[in-house]
């Protein structure tokens, strides 16, 4: 019976991921829209206490193609306890940048809120017809506005497009493990949207129409989560609107964020995101979650009863393959797009970790055993 299960779990978890890997085929064969439409647009940075790290970001926002004449952009200093604000002033005065503005989002005795107040109260000024959004850690290419642009046409509504971690941060193989992880993750998303299923997207690299967030009520009904501007609003715009969703694969719009030094934060960040998951919209991507859930645990737990003689080695075994090969397609086109197939000689060191990290990661999602930074 046991064993009748875990087949059962091994299948449908390899077939979903080849779902995802033919929607990313078909995702990749988009074309972008055939126009000139050049919007007027806003793009929305959130921040809190990112003195650190925001002034690469503004220089690289600085640095777009897009016309400054059909372009702000908007810095939200969220409830920053350091210099934050200070700095960005201070660049947009140094740099003469008449299309950068610095909101402050501060309510006196109110406790700091979570990153979708901060978008949602810069939303109420934004005069863009396209919104869009990024990190104060990260590196944006010139050409990511007009790329993003140049992926809607009169039917789309969303377009979200990629995230990677910058290889100038990559120092040590679990950084090197990381990017493979992500990357695996953010093509799932991918995947999804390709095959009209969106699950997943980030907010660090994300677009839509203003008409699309006002139409579904902006974050209402997951406000109070700490993530979900991406992944829930999106799956809000798929379940309450007839827009289209597109992901844009250009490697000109990919942008950069750092990953994380200790597996502590790694595994906080982890159980963060995966926090959302029990407020997806639908029992049927619920259920999708859970059966992915209870396949990891199995495949960390089965391996002591085949030890012990309670379980068939070969059953064990085609159930990691089931894993194994379905994600090495998907990281293959992942890391084709993201031009870092050198990564994948750390494929099956990365593998031995996955497991573990899920359930754990999981676990303490699905409990809020997570510390969010934007609470510090």
């Amino acid at each position: 019976m046991i064993e009748t299960v875990f087949l059962f779990l091994s299948l449908f978890y390899g077939g979903l991921i080849l779902f995802f890997y033919i929607g990313i085929r078909r995702e990749r064969a988009r074309k972008p829209a055939s126009n000139h439409w050049q919007p007027f647009v806003s793009v929305l940075v959130p921040a809190r206490n990112e003195a650190a790290h925001i002034v690469s970001t503004l220089q690289s926002l600085a640095g777009q193609t897009y016309p400054a004449s059909r372009l702000e952009i908007i810095v939200i200093d969220d409830h920053s306890s350091d210099c934050t604000g200070e700095t960005v002033r201070g660049f947009i005065a140094a740099h003469g940048l008449a299309h950068f503005r610095l909101l402050s989002h501060r309510v006196d005795g109110v406790q700091p809120t979570y990153k979708k107040t901060a978008i949602a109260y810069a939303l109420q000024s934004a005069r863009g017809e396209i919104i869009m959004t990024t990190d104060a850690d990260c590196r944006v290419q010139p050409d990511w506005v007009a790329s993003m642009v140049s992926r809607y046409d009169a039917e789309t509504g969303m377009v979200a497009g990629l995230a990677a971690f910058d290889p100038a941060y990559e120092k040590t193989l679990f950084h090197k493990l990381q990017t493979l992880e992500f990357a695996g993750l953010v093509f799932a998303g991918v995947g999804a949207v390709g095959n009209h299923y969106p699950l997943i997207c980030n907010g660090s690299n994300l677009s839509y129409r203003k008409t699309v967030y006002e139409e579904v009520g902006g974050f209402a009904g997951h406000d109070h989560i700490p993530s979900g501007d991406d992944d829930l609003f999106m799956q809000n715009v798929h379940h309450y609107t007839r827009w289209k969703i597109r992901y844009n694969l250009d490697f000109k719009a990919v942008n950069f964020t750092r990953p994380v030094d200790s597996l502590r934060a790694f595994l906080n960040q982890r159980a963060r995101w995966a926090s959302k998951g029990t407020h997806y919209p639908g029992f049927k991507t619920l259920l999708i979650l859970l059966l992915i859930y209870f396949y990891y645990v199995a495949l960390l737990s089965l391996p002591v009863l085949t030890v012990a003689g309670r379980f068939s080695g070969a059953v064990l075994l085609a159930g990691f393959l089931l894993k194994l090969i379905p994600e090495f397609l998907i990281l293959s086109q992942a890391l084709n797009v993201l031009q870092r197939r050198e990564l994948l000689r750390w494929f099956a060191v990365a593998e031995i970790f996955h497991t573990p990290y899920i359930v754990l990661a999981g676990l303490r999602g699905f409990f809020k055993l997570y510390r969010w930074k934007r609470e510090t």
